[in-house]
């Protein structure tokens, strides 16, 4: 079952031209690790302009699957689709869906929710995002993709 926040734009992914995978413990400090390896991936495919959201992505959702801490390792793969299309894709073991909240709730002092906004970056910073549910777990998905100025560079 595959849910993505822009439904209209539901494609067929045509194969990646690069991609790499790795495997991090249920850990805090994995979000770090993740962070370092999309930064120096994406540096490595001369992507520099996707750098910044693409960390922030990566972090976000790692964050979020360390939360259901229900497996040994969770995944994380960037995958290079196209010339200006990233992927980025964390799989845990939890068949809990990620819950985008309602950036409207007050929910402390200044009116900005407590928790929960990590899915409110992701959906702010990439293109299109979305869940792939399986009968023992999910990947957590986001595309980020050069805006034509940075392509030019």
């Amino acid at each position: 079952m595959t849910i993505a926040a822009d439904p209209a734009v539901q494609t067929e992914l045509d194969a990646p031209l690069r991609s790499f995978a790795a495997e991090y413990p249920y850990v805090p400090e994995s979000a770090a690790l993740a962070r370092w390896l999309v930064d120096a991936t994406l540096a490595g495919w001369e992507l520099f302009d996707l750098i910044d959201s693409a960390v922030l992505v990566a972090s976000e959702l790692v964050t979020n699957a360390i939360k259901t801490a229900c497996c040994r390792k969770l995944g994380l793969s960037i995958q290079r689709l196209g010339e200006s299309t990233v992927r980025i894709t964390v799989s845990d073991g939890s068949c809990s869906l990620p819950v985008l909240v309602d950036a409207g709730l007050p929910a402390g002092p200044d009116h900005v929710p407590l928790r929960g906004r990590g899915l409110l970056v992701v959906n702010r910073l990439a293109d299109r995002w979305g869940v792939n549910l399986y009968a023992c777990g999910k990947d957590v998905w986001a595309e980020l993709r050069l805006r034509p100025q940075s392509r030019a560079r």
